[in-house]
Formats: structure tokens, C-alpha cells, sequence
């Protein structure tokens, strides 16, 4: 280790420098002091001796490293032999080569590269020569190679291409030149030792950094690459291409970074795509397409998202291209139609045999998902619905979040692309069990899916539904979205269709086909009626109203007697008459008479269809106050949903006529609201309700206490005290509704209290403290006449006061007894009665105890003086000492 020491200080000295920062400075001194005067054979030797030097310095160290047996170079010792590489490469080989052949190394960070030597065409044979053989040498020891792999390979490869390919002159006399038969034979023969060390060079070497290094040589900006040196890097990109692991290096040569957090770089994938679909080698374009195909098939089995994206977007564009190509059609095949359910069991031998494990699903997936959803290409999907069934099949047993996202992105898309009769067809498959593989059976592993074959597949209804309603929950294409909603709608015209036919047919009705009958039926209800409470539902009848237009007209045609379908027909046209323009007013007219005849029965059907009748009939609507908010309430933008509801709050406040009369369903709007994820538009709906408590009090008040107790926003994203603090605001809500309602709120006295009494054993202490607030408050407004719940208040109040932990509950307690002493007045004696002497007794000895909470020392205090002052007024009541006298005027006196 002391001899390595001992020899990089040396060269250390050699190269006349401290570090590394007054290399370019020694640069530009030994350039300058060449430039001059002209180049002299003295000027050379000095020249040539300073490079001399510096290898044989570092020659002498690597005999030292071959002859030493598992030796460490130090960082610093490291730093100094790049550094005589540099000087090496950018003194010797740089000056050397033919311009536009190799990188130009610069002096600082502008635009000003190094200027090179004048030296005559022999003297740069002799030194790159020199060089060169310093490179190979180099390259045999495993520490100097790193060095030269990592910063130097480019000029290495530049160095070789010089010598192996540059053309020779013939012999002959040229101007400063003469070119003799032995110095052409000497050359030729050295050519020769150069093109072996350049082929074992790119055979051996990391083929993506390789690639790399080629293109740079390849597309050099300072002066055009002379043409054999593009010749000759074209022709080895072709031949390390079409060499095994060819096109993965490629790839990798363009996508330096492998982490899936990086992204997709499309613009180097369209570059690799560009290069592929040309042909390449001296091979005809079958064969070349056969290896190309090979190579990506290869790829395709990588689990690799980057690698997977840009195989798939090089299949595609090779498919644009050689579309008659049998090799391109069979690997497009294999890759596109992964689950093709009959190539699938031809595999199979019996039942309970795996045909895919859980690694070839999970790749198979991943080839889909970058074929169908990463690529920007434009993929044949006409072969990709043939996939849908076992898709399907996968997606009812996945639960594993990562590749459940995989295949709904795969099947939204397959369904986004093919037409509206293919996507009614595979929903009624699947409901109906009709062209469903019956011989494979999915099953779910901690590994992952497996495929099994089987006798039979049965899968339950409650798996169909969710399916389906998960497709139409997570697709983000509207197209996917309206196709699946119509033919949810479908299956229900379909059914109720069949159903009737024959009930016309048949004599006696069979059971067994009555229960599966009223099983799908059920089904189909669920379906719909979870599908129309969603969000995408609203939006989606909203812009395109025609959709429910057309089921209400087919069902009630078909079907006048069932009432769930006469029902749902009902509320969807209900939700999309508010939306509806001109274009569908006569569509609407011609439904009068049927719901007309509707609105004849007795039944809870009849109030929705005078309800639509009276709607119809004053269509268009009126750009009225509560038109607009209404419409508000149903727009895209959450900001613009919220203004909807606060401006009809205020129309109900302003106690405005027809929105008064819309009461019911705004109350019904008002808590589908509730359900919103975001706490501004759960706010404003709950003010909402407030604002109709003088117009359907017992239900506004059920549902904001129920609120209060437990928010119905179960989903939403919020913390443990934002939503304690939500419940709070509901809480003064409900108080303010009570105030509101004034000496009517004693009918709803039962409620009002025991749900604030039901608060105050919360866990949260805030929502403790905030119920005892909100039922003094409320005690308040019923002038306390409370009955014999005081009793439970007291009692309550009591538990709290002896045994809360949190401080602010046993100052609101102790508070709520001061107010209702306060409240109570001389009536305190005769409804606390026996409760009276307890109450002093306990106050009393809150207010003595030196240890006690000041406030709560306060307000018992208050609390005792209240009692005080009702006891005083009662046992010395001043009896009035004055008598008011009054004498009538003369005429007023009558006698008889």
C-alpha cells in the first residue's frame, strides 16, 4: 500500500499540480507555450515527453497493482488518476482526432472550448497511437477500467474508430506528406490489431452504456461527424440491435432511470419506436422482424413498468407498419389477447389443475395494462374484447388493491372503445351467466390469482353487482359510464319484457323459475338503484336527460302494475325534468296521459306523478329564484354546489312561495347532501334543514340530533377534531332552532333533551361540555319546564361534576346549575324539593375546597348565592305597606 502511496505522489508531482482545480490552467499553459512559435521537432519531444511521462508513471503502477493481490486505492489516490486520464485524453487524444470525431473538452462554462496543438499529421498518429495503447492497456486492470468505463469511454471508442476505420491514403507524394509502400503496409497491419481490440471491446462492454456513448459520438454539434465515422457507429447500433439482449439494451441506453416514480419519458420512447420499425443489419426484413419480435417477447416478461410501456409502445407502431407480418400479428396476439379463454383451456387436462399461476397473472396483467392504458400508441382494440370474460372473472375474486386497479383501468378501457351493443352484451353475460367460461375457476392466494380448471364456476349475485357497480363507480370516461348506465336500464326493460311474455305463455307458473326470476329482478333493482344515488349518475342525466327519458317512456309502456318500477321510473324522471330544455318538451307532453292514469291510484306513487303533472304542464320552466339555485345545486363545481344550497336557505327564510312549497323534496335534497365528503357543503346543507324547522319541524329536528349524536359523513377524509368541532356547529344549530320555535318547542321537549343528555356521556370532553352548554340553553327556552327530566339532568350534571376528568365538563356542569336555580327562581323550592338540601351541600363544599378549579369555585359560588337570594325572597317576602286609592269624579257617582 506504501508503494501505491509512494507512486501517486509522484505522479501527483509530475503533473505539477495541487488539485484538481489547476489542471485547466496547466492546460492552457503547455497550449499556449506550443502556439507560439511553430511546432519544432523540440517543441514535439517536450510535448510528447510530458504525456510519456505520465504513462510511464502510471504503467509503472499498474505492475504494481497486477503483482498485488486484493489492493484498495484510496479516494484521493483515485482523484489523481483521473486526473492523469484527463490529461492523458485531453492533451493527447483530443488533439489527435480528425474534427467532429470525439468531444472537445472545455474550459470553463461558457462556449469556449480548448484550443488545440499545431502538430503535423505523423506527430498525431504517433501520439494517439501512444495514447491508445496507454487506454487498452489500462483496460486490462479492473480499478483503471472503472475509470475509463465511467468517464473516458467516448473517447476511447473515438480513439479506436480513428484507428480501425479512418481511410487511408494510397501510396503516394501529397502536399506536406509522402506516403510510402512500407508506411501503407505498416498502417494496414496496425488497422487491423485496432479493429480486433475495437471488436472485443464493444462485444465485451456494458452494451446500454456502449449505445450510449455511440449516439453521442454520432450527434456531435461542434463540426459534422466525418461520413465514415457515421458509417461506422451506424453500422454497430444495427449490429448490437439485432444482437442478443440488443433491443433491452437499447432501451435501457434511452431510459437511464428505472424508478417508477420518474414517469414516462415519451419523447425517448417515440425515438426508440422510430428506430425499431427501420431495418437494420444485413438481413432481410423477415428475418430482422423475427429477431425484433424475439426480442420483445423477451421483454415482455420483465416485470418492469418502463420496460413493459416501451415494448408495447414498439409492438404497436411495428404493427402500424408491417401489418401483413406474420411474426408481428402472432406476437400481438399473444401479448393483446392474454386471456383468451379458448387458447387458455386447451392447456388444461382435468379438473383442480392450474393453467396460470399467480405469476403468470400478474404478468399478464401488466403486459394488458401497459399495451391497453400506458402506451400513447394507437393499440387494435378490435382484438382486445375477446379478454373481457376471464378479466371479469379476475376482477370479482381480486382484492388486492394494486392489481384491482390494474384490471378496472383495463376493462374501462376496453369497454371505453368498444360500441354501446358489445358493452350491454358483456353486462348481461355477466348477470345472466350467458357465454361466462364454466371451466375455469379463479382463486385468491395470499401469492396472488391462480386459474384453475373446474367442472363448474358458479358465482353468487352479490359478486355480479359489486362488479358492475365498482366499473361504474371508477371509470373516468363518460362514454364508459353512459354505456354502462343504459345498460343497467336495459336489463330492466329486458326482463320486465320477458317477464311478461310469458306470464302470457304459461299456464302454471313454475316456482323454481319464479324464485330465479325474482332473484335477477331484485338484483337488477339493487343495481339500479345504487347506481342512480351516485354522483356520476346525477351529472351524467343532467347533461344527457334523453337516457332516462327513453327507460321511463320503454317501462311504463311495458310495465304499469309494478310498483318498484313504476317508482324508480318516477324519480328519475323527477331528477332530469329540472335539467330538461326545450328539445325534450314534447317528449314530456306525451307522457301526461300515462301518468294521469297513474296519479289516479291510491298509493304513494300518485303524489310523485302530481307532482310531475304539475311540472310538465309549466314546462318550460321559469328562470325563477328557485330554479336557479336548484340548478346550482346540481352543477359540476363544488363551490357552485354549495352557493346552491345556501340560496335556497335563503329563499326559505325569505319565506319564499315556491320554494316554501317544494319543502318535502328540498328536505329529502337537504340530507342526500349530508352525505357530502366535503364539510362545506355538509355545513350548508345542515343550515339548510335548520332554515325548514317552522315548516316541518318534528323531522328537521330528528335529523339534526341525529346528526349531532354521530355525522353521517362516515367516508370523509377529516380528523377526530374537525369533526368534533362540525358536531358542535350542528349542536348551535339545534339551539338556534329551538330559539326560533320559542313557546312551540316544549312539544319537541323529549328529543331536545335527550339528546344533548345522550351528548354528555360522549368520549370527546368537547362535545361533553358542549351538550351541558346547549341544555342550559335549551332549559332556557322551555322556561324550564322541563317536567320530571330534571331529574335526570341532575343526576347527570352530578356524575359529572363528581367523577369527569376534563376540567371544562365540571365548569360547564357546575354552570348549568347556576342557570337553572337562576332560571327556576322561587319555583326552585317546590320542583327541586327533596333534591334542594343535596345540591346546597355539594356546592358548598365545591366552593370550600382550596384545591378546586377557580372557576368552578366561581360558578358554585354564583350558584349558592342564587340559592341564596331564593330562599331569602321566600322566607322574608316584603309585605307591600301601600294601598292604591282612587276617587271618582262627582258625576260618576250613582245612586239608587
Amino acid at each position: 500500500m506504501s508503494n501505491v502511496d509512494d507512486l501517486c505522489k509522484r505522479i501527483d508531482r509530475s503533473l505539477r499540480i495541487g488539485n484538481e482545480d489547476n489542471y485547466f490552467t496547466l492546460l492552457k499553459e503547455i497550449i499556449k507555450k506550443e502556439s507560439d512559435v511553430k511546432c519544432n521537432n523540440t517543441h514535439f519531444d517536450s510535448f510528447n515527453g510530458f504525456i510519456q511521462n505520465i504513462i510511464e508513471e502510471v504503467n509503472e503502477l499498474m505492475n504494481v497493482i497486477n503483482n498485488t493481490a486484493n489492493i484498495l486505492i484510496s479516494v484521493k489516490n483515485q482523484k489523481i488518476l483521473r486526473t492523469c486520464y484527463q490529461v492523458v485524453i485531453n492533451v493527447g487524444i483530443s488533439n489527435c482526432l480528425i474534427p467532429g470525431l470525439g468531444l472537445r473538452l472545455r474550459l470553463d462554462k461558457s462556449e469556449n472550448l480548448l484550443p488545440q496543438l499545431q502538430l503535423t499529421d505523423e506527430e498525431k498518429y504517433k501520439i494517439l497511437v501512444q495514447c491508445t495503447d496507454f487506454l487498452h492497456k489500462s483496460y486490462q486492470v479492473p480499478i483503471l477500467k472503472n475509470i475509463i468505463l465511467t468517464f473516458h469511454l467516448s473517447d476511447y471508442l473515438a480513439a479506436l474508430i480513428q484507428l480501425a476505420f479512418a481511410p487511408l491514403k494510397k501510396p503516394g507524394i501529397y502536399e506536406n506528406f509522402v506516403m510510402t509502400d512500407e508506411k501503407y503496409i505498416i498502417l494496414n497491419t496496425e488497422r487491423k490489431m485496432y479493429i480486433e481490440i475495437y471488436e472485443h471491446l464493444v462485444k465485451n462492454c456494458f452494451q446500454p452504456l456502449l449505445m450510449k456513448e455511440l449516439l453521442v459520438l454520432q450527434n456531435v454539434k461542434e463540426v459534422n461527424p466525418p461520413l465514415f465515422v457515421k458509417r461506422t457507429i451506424a453500422k454497430e447500433m444495427s449490429r448490437r440491435l439485432i444482437s442478443p439482449g440488443g433491443l433491452l439494451s437499447l432501451i435501457r441506453c434511452f431510459i437511464e432511470s428505472h424508478n417508477i416514480d420518474t414517469g414516462i419519458e415519451w419523447t425517448k420512447i417515440d425515438m426508440i419506436c422510430k428506430i425499431i420499425c427501420n431495418k437494420h443489419g444485413n438481413v432481410t426484413e423477415s428475418e430482422y422482424l423475427k429477431n425484433i419480435c424475439s426480442q420483445l417477447k423477451q421483454i415482455f416478461s420483465l416485470n418492469n413498468v418502463h420496460y413493459l410501456t416501451t415494448a408495447s409502445s414498439c409492438l404497436v407502431s411495428l404493427f402500424g407498419r408491417y401489418q401483413e407480418n406474420d411474426d408481428v400479428n402472432c406476437l400481438l396476439k399473444d401479448i393483446l389477447q392474454a386471456f383468451h379463454y379458448e387458447s387458455i383451456i386447451s392447456q388444461s387436462c382435468g379438473p383442480g389443475t392450474i393453467v396460470l399461476t399467480s405469476q403468470e397473472v400478474n404478468q399478464k396483467v401488466l403486459m394488458l395494462h401497459a399495451c391497453v392504458c400506458s402506451t400513447k400508441s394507437d393499440v387494435p382494440f378490435r382484438i382486445l374484447s375477446i379478454n373481457l370474460n376471464l378479466l371479469l372473472a379476475l376482477f370479482i375474486k381480486c382484492s388486492s388493491n394494486n392489481l384491482k386497479i390494474k384490471l378496472n383501468d383495463i376493462i374501462s378501457k376496453i369497454l371505453e372503445k368498444i360500441d354501446k351493443e358489445e358493452v350491454y352484451k358483456t353486462v348481461k353475460e355477466v348477470i345472466y351467466d350467458k357465454s361466462r367460461p364454466l371451466h375455469l375457476n379463479v382463486e385468491e392466494y395470499n401469492m396472488g390469482l391462480i386459474l384453475k380448471c373446474a367442472k363448474d364456476v358458479n358465482i353468487s349475485m352479490e359478486e355480479k353487482i359489486s362488479v358492475l357497480m365498482d366499473l361504474f363507480k371508477n371509470s373516468e370516461s363518460k362514454k364508459v359510464t353512459e354505456n354502462l348506465f343504459t345498460s343497467f336500464l336495459q336489463l330492466l326493460i329486458d326482463l320486465l319484457q320477458s317477464k311478461r311474455n310469458e306470464s302470457l305463455l304459461m299456464l302454471e307458473e313454475d316456482p323454481i323459475l319464479l324464485t330465479k326470476q325474482h332473484e335477477k329482478y331484485a338484483s337488477i333493482l339493487l343495481l339500479l338503484s345504487e347506481a342512480s344515488s351516485t354522483q356520476k349518475a346525477t351529472k351524467m342525466l343532467k347533461t344527457n336527460p334523453s337516457i332516462a327519458i327513453d327507460f321511463v317512456e320503454n317501462l311504463l309502456i311495458i310495465d304499469k302494475q309494478s310498483d318498484e318500477c313504476v317508482t324508480i321510473a318516477l324519480v328519475l324522471l323527477n331528477s332530469v325534468l329540472t335539467h330538461s330544455n326545450e328539445e325534450f318538451g314534447d317528449r314530456l307532453i306525451h307522457l301526461i296521459p300515462t301518468l294521469e292514469k297513474l296519479s289516479m291510484r291510491n298509493d304513494d306513487n300518485s303524489i310523485l306523478c302530481q307532482e310531475l303533472l304539475s311540472s310538465i304542464k309549466s314546462f318550460p320552466k321559469s328562470d325563477s329564484a328557485y330554479d336557479k339555485a336548484l340548478s346550482n345545486v346540481f352543477d359540476e363545481l363544488l363551490p357552485v354546489r354549495a352557493h346552491g344550497i345556501m340560496e335556497l336557505r335563503k329563499l326559505i327564510d325569505a319565506g319564499d312561495t315556491e320554494t316554501i312549497s317544494k319543502r318535502h323534496y328540498l328536505f329529502c335534497l337537504f340530507q342526500e347532501h349530508l352525505k357530502d365528503l366535503d364539510s362545506y357543503v355538509y355545513l350548508s346543507a345542515i343550515n339548510g334543514i335548520a332554515s325548514l324547522a317552522t315548516h316541518c319541524t318534528e323531522d328537521v329536528l330528528g335529523v339534526l340530533c341525529k346528526e349531532f349524536l354521530q355525522i353521517s359523513t362516515e367516508n370523509i377524509e377529516i380528523s377526530e377534531n374537525n369533526k368534533a368541532e362540525l358536531r358542535m356547529k350542528i349542536g348551535d344549530i339545534v339551539v338556534k332552532v329551538t330559539k326560533r320555535l320559542g313557546k312551540l318547542a316544549i312539544i319537541h321537549k323529549t328529543i331536545l333533551l335527550n339528546t344533548f343528555l345522550c351528548g354528555c356521556r360522549d368520549e370527546d370532553p368537547l362535545i361533553r361540555a358542549s351538550a351541558l352548554s346547549n341544555l342550559a340553553e335549551i332549559a332556557l327556552v322551555l322556561h324550564y319546564r322541563v317536567g320530571t327530566i330534571i331529574y335526570e339532568i341532575l343526576i347527570c350534571i352530578w356524575s359529572i361534576i363528581e367523577s369527569d376528568d376534563a376540567i371544562e365538563c365540571r365548569r360547564a356542569a357546575v354552570m348549568v346549575i347556576s342557570s337553572l336555580l337562576k332560571g327556576l327562581g322561587r319555583d326552585t323550592l317546590i320542583e327541586l324539593k327533596d333534591n334542594l338540601l343535596p345540591i346546597y351541600r355539594g356546592l358548598n363544599k365545591i366552593y370550600k375546597n382550596e384545591n378546586e378549579d377557580s372557576i368552578v369555585r366561581l360558578h358554585s359560588q354564583i350558584a349558592l348565592e342564587e340559592l341564596n337570594d331564593i330562599v331569602k325572597e321566600f322566607l322574608f317576602a316584603q309585605i307591600p305597606m301601600q294601598r292604591d286609592m282612587r276617587i271618582s269624579e262627582l258625576n260618576e257617582i250613582k245612586f239608587k
